[in-house]
């Protein structure tokens, strides 16, 4: 299976997070970056096998962070994450977007900034 990128927004001075830092970020726990930035998270409509890689390495199920995603929107008014059917499209959405955060295949980061995720480029 291929590696997959966290990417975010080329104006986003974040270049490097933990994993504790995804997990956060994707279970809506972590709503700002550490540059004060709003986040947006950005995921796939359906199973992929980039989004199964993702959450396999977050040690989370889908469904788990989407359910801790949905509490927080409905207690505490976190924006629903924006959802994409390709690799590209996410990249896309991440590229226009300032604060958007997401994981794509490796080699379909587009225009987007990769960040590093525990002194990595790529989760394998």
């Amino acid at each position: 299976m291929a590696q997959v990128s966290i990417i975010v927004n080329k104006a986003n001075s974040v270049s490097s997070l933990s994993m504790g830092d995804l997990k956060g970020i994707f279970t809506g726990d972590v709503t700002k970056f550490s540059n004060g930035t709003n986040i947006t998270i950005v995921t796939y409509k359906s199973e992929t096998p980039t989004r199964k890689k993702f959450y396999d390495a977050l040690g989370k199920k889908y469904s788990e962070c989407q359910a801790a995603i949905l509490k927080r929107m409905m207690n505490d008014g976190l924006k629903p994450p924006a959802t994409f059917e390709s690799d590209d499209d996410v990249a896309a959405f991440v590229a226009k977007t300032p604060g958007a955060i997401g994981f794509v295949a490796a080699t379909s980061a587009g225009s987007a900034k990769v960040v590093t995720i525990d002194g990595k480029k790529q989760i394998d």
